[in-house]
């Protein structure tokens, strides 16, 4: 019963959830996977640069090819199924969690924190981290539990599709050979074969795709990591988690989560899991604040590790009266009810929106499209399903290290009309539809005069830079 009400849950929120997140959603998953399937579409430099694991969009384009075969390919199945997939796992992951915790307020607690509802049915790479990584726990082999090492099977595919999982994995394992040091042979065997077996089918699944051989997960140290490319996407400061990140994600468990570590430090020997899981936290924790790019779902997979923490102050709820019980407990609920419902169905929605839009409006005849907003700021191809000319603001890294080199995005927000002028002069052919954010109305105010405006959504009340609180579709006017 608590597995068909988990998957309820969840697949609940692949309607209620209809706003956009990070571009990730798209563009390491689905556009990908779209490509695969009907050979158009885009891939990002990552994917040029081959760092990127083909393996979770291999899995969406599976439901794709049978879509197709089936011939219903529909853009509402092709959007909502991957959807559904990652909604299914997690649901399946949650229940995993409530078998380890054995503790229904922890499983309450974990599926009703707003941030994991707003991505557990998103199709982000981060989404599928965390679910494994939940399953992998519900089975990790503890000093009270039977060696096993079907665990290994997960966290090796998690590695090769996301090699930042090690930092997670690496004091959990060290833990597991700690413990288990009579069988020291039997580990060493087991994690170098299925190690070496999990390497090889990525290396065989990205080289299909790839039509080339590539190692992934080396391709991403080298650019990744020794180059510091994160940095071109943002830097926040070294306690930004802890002052930021935590906070955001945990909510009031943000609260009780400083409480439960006093009370590991008391009881470190009693509580023999949740001080590992703690050294984990903090160890992951510590390695992500010395990188300089940071974002909230990076932290994901740690979610489960505090709630499960969290658990061992329930006596503390139980003793408590029972007035204050229901309103801490109603608290709780608020405090995740009132994000969760605003970040789902109101923030960020009008790329979903314009592209729906969009959709609906083009015709047989030759369409092309120039989105004038921040790159990946929508999805493409996997919510048009039509292989017509798209045009976008690009944003490459550096990458051969160019002298005075500035990326697309930012030579258009530097000086929009130039761009325009350099771009779309007289003998260029205007595009059909265009979408920009109400916010550099003005700055194109005279390109803007070939176009009508035929289209304006809500996007966010409290915009980025280079975003806009609406976004505007105009179309091209006929001749004469």
């Amino acid at each position: 019963s608590a597995l068909f009400f988990l998957i309820i849950w969840r697949l609940c929120s692949v309607f209620i959830v209809q706003t956009f997140h990070v571009p990730d959603e798209y563009w390491q998953s689905v556009e990908v996977a779209h490509k695969l399937t009907f050979n158009y579409g885009y891939l990002t430099w990552e994917w040029t640069a081959k760092i990127r694991s083909y393996i979770y969009p291999f899995l969406i384009s599976i439901l794709y090819h049978i879509l197709r075969l089936l011939h219903i390919d529909h853009v509402t199945l092709l959007i909502y199924l991957p959807r559904i997939f990652q909604a299914l796992l997690s649901a399946y992951s949650d229940y995993r969690f409530y078998i380890w915790s054995k503790s229904k307020w922890s499983l309450f607690s974990l599926s009703i924190n707003w941030y994991w509802y707003y991505c557990s049915s998103r199709t982000l790479i981060n989404s599928f981290e965390t679910s494994l990584t939940t399953i992998a726990l519900s089975i990790f082999p503890w000093r009270n539990r039977e060696n096993n090492f079907f665990f290994l099977w997960i966290i090796g595919f998690l590695f090769t599709i996301r090699p930042t999982s090690a930092i997670i994995w690496l004091p959990l394992c060290i833990y597991h050979f700690c413990t288990r040091s009579k069988d020291m042979f039997l580990l060493i065997k087991n994690y170098l074969l299925i190690g070496i077996t999990c390497l090889s089918i990525s290396i065989l699944i990205d080289s299909l795709c790839y039509e080339k051989f590539v190692i992934t997960s080396w391709e991403f140290f080298k650019i990744n990591v020794m180059n510091n490319i994160s940095e071109s996407y943002g830097i926040e400061n070294p306690f930004w988690y802890f002052l930021s990140g935590f906070p955001v994600i945990l909510g009031m468990e943000y609260f009780t989560f400083f409480q439960s570590i006093l009370r590991i430090f008391q009881h470190w020997r009693q509580l023999h899991q949740e001080t590992i899981l703690l050294i984990t936290i903090f160890w992951t924790i510590f390695v992500y604040s010395c990188l300089a790019h940071k974002e909230f779902r990076f932290i994901l997979p740690l979610l489960p590790m505090v709630i499960y923490i969290n658990n061992s102050r329930q006596y503390e709820i139980k003793r408590i009266s029972e007035f204050k019980r229901k309103f801490f407990v109603g608290l709780f609920i608020l405090s995740n009810l009132i994000p969760g419902l605003y970040f789902s169905l109101i923030h960020q929605r009008g790329s979903l929106n314009a592209l729906q839009f969009i959709r609906n409006d083009l015709s047989s005849e030759k369409n092309d499209i120039l989105f004038l907003t921040p790159c990946h700021a929508t999805p493409l191809y996997s919510h048009l399903h039509k292989n017509i000319s798209l045009r976008f603001l690009k944003c490459e890294p550096n990458l051969d290290n160019k002298i005075g080199y500035i990326e697309e995005a930012q030579q258009f927000f530097a000086n929009p009309q130039l761009w325009i002028d350099e771009n779309y002069g007289e003998k260029i052919d205007l595009p059909t539809y265009i979408v920009v954010y109400d916010n550099f109305q003005e700055s194109l105010k005279s390109f803007l005069t070939k176009f009508q405006e035929i289209y304006r959504t809500f996007d966010c009340h409290f915009p980025q830079p280079k975003y806009g609180n609406y976004l505007i579709v105009y179309k091209k006017n006929h001749p004469g």
